[in-house]
This record gives C-alpha cells, sequence and structure tokens, in this order.
C-alpha cells in the first residue's frame, strides 16, 4: 500500500470522534460501575453490567460489521449511533436508588438499581458498538496503511486515558463518587437524606454533560466524516458472512490475525480483571471494607490517578513514536513486562509514591501493549474484508475477556473474602487487591502466542499483509 500522509482532516475526524467514543466507554466502564455501587454498596452489580454489555457489544458488532461492508457505509452508522449513544448516557442519571424505591420498594431498591442499569449498559453498548467497535474501528482500518497504524493506534491507545482523565476532572468538581466523603455524609445527614440520595443530584447532572457531548460530536460527524469510497458487497450471503472468520480455510489463510486475537483476548482477561472495579477499590475505605481499599479521597485520589494517567500517556506515545520504524512486535514483550511489573507493585502498594509508580508501569504496559496488538490485528485484517472480521475481533478481544476477566476476579475476590453485609443482613461483594494478581495469571497466558508472534515476524522480511481474497470465492457449504 502506498505511504501517504495521513491527512490533517483524517487526524482531526479520528482524534475528536474517538475521543468522543472514549469518553462515552469510560462512562461504561469505570464511572457507571462507581454509580452502580454509590446507590447499591454491591460489586456483584458491576459484573452483571460487565458480562451483559460484552454480549451485546459483540452481537451488535457481528451484525453492523458485517452490515456496513454489504452497504458499502460506515459514515451514516457512526454519526447516527453516536448521536442516540449520548441520549442512552444520559439516561444512566435516573437510575438513582431513590427512583427505584418509589417504583419498586425501598427493600428491592438496589436489586432493580442493578436491573435498570444493565438494560440501560445494553441499550447504550448496542449504538455504541454500532457506532465505534463496528464502523468507526473499520473506519480507521480503512483509511490507514501498514506505514502509519502504530502512530494511530498509539494515539487511539491513549484517548481512552485522555477521557478517563476528563472524565475525572468533571467527576471531582461535580463530586460524584463510589462513597460520600465525610463532608457529604454530614450534608446528607443535615439533609435528612441517605448517602445514596445526596449522591444521585451529581451524577446525574454528571451523566447529562456526557451525554449531551457525546450526541453533539454524533451530529457534528455528518459533516467531518469524508464521503466514503467503499464498495457495497452484496456478492454473497449476508447471513453466511456472518460465520466468515471462523470457517478453517479463512482462519489457514491468516494465521497471524488469529494468533494475535488470541494474545489480544490473554491480554484483555488480565485488563477486565481489574479495570471494573479499581477505581472503587481506591476510593473504598479499609476501615468500612473489611480492611480492603485504599480510602482515597479529595485530592488524596485525584492527584494519583491523574499523574498515572497522564505519565502512562505520554509513555504510549513515546512508545507509538517508534513503533513503526522499529516494528511493532519489539514492544509486544516489554509491554507485558512493564504490565506485570505495575501489577505486582500496585498488589502490595498502601501509600501513595509506591501506588503512583506501580500504576504508571501497569497502565504504560496496558496502553503499549494494546496499541501493538490492536496495530498488527489491523495490519492482518484482509483488507476487502474489514467489516466481516469485526465480529472475530470483538469475541476474542471484547467479549471473552470481559466476561472470563470480570468474572473470574469477582469470584476469586469473593472466595478470598471482598465480601461484607448491607443494611439489610444480606451478603454484598466489594473490590478486594486480589484482582491485580489474577490479572497477572491472565498475562502470563498472553506470553506464548505473543513469543510465537515474535518470532514469527523475526523470519519475515517485512511485515505483509495476507491475501485479499474475497468472500465469494469461499465455497458455500464450507464450515
Amino acid at each position: 500500500m502506498e505511504n501517504k500522509k495521513f491527512g490533517v482532516r483524517n487526524w482531526f475526524a479520528i482524534i475528536l470522534i474517538g475521543f468522543a467514543g472514549q469518553l462515552a466507554w469510560a462512562i461504561e466502564n469505570n464511572y457507571i460501575n462507581m454509580w452502580v455501587y454509590s446507590q447499591t454498596g454491591n460489586s456483584s452489580y458491576i459484573t452483571w453490567m460487565t458480562v451483559a454489555s460484552a454480549v451485546a457489544a459483540t452481537v451488535t458488532t457481528f451484525l453492523i460489521g458485517a452490515l456496513s461492508d454489504r452497504l458499502g457505509s460506515r459514515k451514516y452508522f457512526i454519526a447516527g449511533g453516536y448521536t442516540i449513544w449520548g441520549v442512552t448516557v444520559a439516561l444512566f442519571g435516573i437510575c438513582s436508588q431513590k427512583n427505584m424505591a418509589a417504583a419498586f420498594g425501598f427493600q428491592k431498591a438496589a436489586l432493580w438499581v442493578g436491573i435498570s442499569m444493565t438494560i440501560i449498559d445494553c441499550a447504550m453498548t448496542f449504538f455504541g458498538s454500532t457506532a465505534n467497535d463496528a464502523c468507526f474501528n473499520a473506519h480507521v482500518t480503512d483509511v490507514t496503511n501498514k506505514h502509519n497504524r502504530g502512530k494511530v493506534e498509539s494515539v487511539l491507545a491513549i484517548l481512552p486515558l485522555i477521557a478517563t482523565i476528563a472524565v475525572l476532572l468533571v467527576q471531582g468538581i461535580l463530586g460524584a463518587g463510589s462513597s460520600a466523603t465525610e463532608a457529604q455524609h454530614a450534608a446528607a445527614q443535615a439533609a435528612g437524606m441517605s448517602d445514596a440520595d445526596y449522591l444521585a443530584k451529581p451524577w446525574l447532572l454528571f451523566f447529562i454533560i456526557f451525554g449531551a457531548i457525546t450526541t453533539a460530536i454524533g451530529v457534528a460527524s455528518f459533516f467531518l466524516l469524508p464521503k466514503e469510497n467503499l464498495k457495497p458487497n452484496r456478492e454473497t450471503n449476508y447471513w453466511k458472512n456472518l460465520i466468515y472468520g471462523f470457517r478453517p480455510s479463512v482462519i489457514k489463510r491468516s494465521p497471524d490475525f488469529y494468533i494475535t486475537l488470541i494474545a489480544f483476548m490473554a491480554f484483555n482477561m488480565a485488563i477486565d480483571a481489574f479495570m471494573p472495579y479499581f477505581m472503587v477499590y481506591f476510593q473504598n475505605d479499609p476501615a468500612a471494607h473489611n480492611g480492603y481499599g485504599l480510602g482515597l479521597t479529595g485530592m488524596d485520589f485525584y492527584l494519583p490517578v491523574g499523574i498515572i494517567l497522564v505519565v502512562a500517556s505520554v509513555i504510549a506515545v513515546v512508545g507509538g513514536l517508534f513503533m513503526d520504524k522499529i516494528g511493532k512486535t519489539k514492544l509486544l514483550l516489554p509491554a507485558l513486562g512493564l504490565a506485570a511489573v505495575g501489577f505486582i507493585g500496585v498488589y502490595f502498594s498502601r501509600v501513595s509514591w509506591a501506588l503512583i509508580i506501580s500504576g504508571i508501569l501497569m497502565m504504560g504496559g496496558y496502553l503499549i501493549g494494546t496499541a501493538v496488538l490492536g496495530a498488527i490485528l489491523r495490519d492482518e485484517t484482509p483488507q476487502q474484508q474489514v467489516g466481516l472480521f469485526q465480529g472475530v475481533r470483538m469475541i476474542f478481544a471484547v467479549m471473552l475477556p470481559m466476561i472470563i476477566g470480570s468474572s473470574v476476579s469477582s469470584a476469586i475476590m469473593k472466595a478470598t473474602g471482598g465480601t461484607e453485609l448491607d443494611e439489610f443482613g444480606a451478603t454484598v461483594a466489594i473490590p478486594t487487591q486480589t484482582m491485580f494478581l489474577v490479572a497477572l495469571g491472565f498475562l502470563l497466558i498472553a506470553v506464548a502466542p505473543s513469543i510465537w508472534l515474535v518470532l514469527r515476524k523475526r523470519k519475515k522480511p517485512a511485515e505483509e499483509k495476507p491475501a485479499e481474497e474475497k468472500p465469494v470465492e469461499e465455497t458455500p457449504t464450507e464450515q
């Protein structure tokens, strides 16, 4: 493929649309978890949402990814999806304990907070995966090539952390947290309110703000994205195309694509073992949660987390500058090593300076690893079937890691003491530092396929794209 400049319009569109998507995903991956915990005090509902949204994201990406190839269009799926995506983000704010108690009674309020949040999360995931996972992700592959994917993927890899910083600032300004601070608790008591009711007000404003931003950028995308040059692919049956990426002959033709998926799956299992729970863990007061948590509030929370995210983002950008020049796979094993040292460090950290250093290593390794694996995966995706392969990517790189990583981590945390009694005497789950050891275990699984990739690339004279064959050439009866 010709090595040409990426262009200002492409950069602006990818950064703006990618950033808006990561704002929404940051809210889904971390902040709705803090929101539901603030209203229920039970991390089991976080696992509910993680598993349900993983399934919703994968089914959506399968259906819409293949449909966008068939119609030869991604622009309107991206712009329209983002527009409605923002509306669903705003809806999270109505799922307060007070509203659920009014509808279903106080004793069932926490349960219905979890149910309603899971339902809205699935709706959000449908529109988000339509716009971002299925079509924006395919659009990035369409407009990049092997000469610039390292840079582009590195920028995309840091957008989640930049978005998290932006969301963190707004959260801090509004005072929306997973549990009430001493000042908020005192104010709630003075007003005759529960902590959950007091926290519901800043959270409602929080969701409205970011929902509006996502919708606004969705509307702008109708005008920002360039005219598409994709040819509609109506030569083959739509439903057969859904399983195209699972056919043995397809797997045999693109082995590096599937080995990269295996490495990505194990790597993301490690990430999903801690990512849904770690902010709640940072804020939980160990004195009130059986010794689990770091009890970080106010600047003691925002300063370390902010430093970790900023420095890790810088590390990822620097890594991206060298990735295309020295070869993507040369950074893969060092990234795994950084993340592994970070997991061990965060597990043992009890003071801010140790948490900051370990957190930087953990998040730096996470970002570089994500950028490297994502770039290799795009390189190995057959150019004429980009949409068809998005569903396969979602199963191995998103759905299975989210289900397995979060579920295994949650089960092990409970088994090792991560439970307490709520106000009704029921046993509820709380996050513990054990999640970082679970993450380390999954990360070790990623080492073998990563070494395989490194050795494969050393044998090749260049990072070549797989053969670009059309689905129509497949035998219809092939399984």
